[in-house]
């Protein structure tokens, strides 16, 4: 897994740690390339796309972001016991799909935004 952490303001923190996704990606067998971007900001969303002419090979791309710092634990807990299970529940679908199934040959992206 690619990681990528785009710095905070003061009073702002990320409530998904790249070290356990990366963990809870291996335990689910995921082995397909998948990016993490993390940036300020009130988002979640992964976009799986499938080989094309210019990388021929499929992804996951994941970007989220951020919580004011006096939520971070319970975010963090949410992350951890609700979104990142969503997420992987969401993956394991669009693996499992045959190659030739539209769900596997076209873009997909989900949006797990944490209220």
């Amino acid at each position: 897994m690619k990681s990528e952490t785009a710095e905070l303001s003061k009073g702002q923190s990320y409530p998904l740690r790249p070290t356990f996704l990366k963990a809870e990606l291996d335990r689910a067998l995921v082995t397909i390339d998948v990016s993490l971007t993390r940036s300020p900001g009130n988002l979640f969303d992964v976009f799986f796309w499938p080989p094309n002419p210019n990388l021929p090979h499929e992804r996951f791309y994941i970007r989220t972001g951020s919580v004011p710092s006096e939520r971070a634990a319970e975010a963090r807990q949410r992350m951890e016991t609700v979104t990142v299970p969503a997420l992987l529940r969401w993956m394991a679908d669009i693996l499992a799909a045959d190659a030739r199934s539209p769900l596997r040959r076209e873009k997909q992206s989900i949006n797990l935004v944490r209220p």
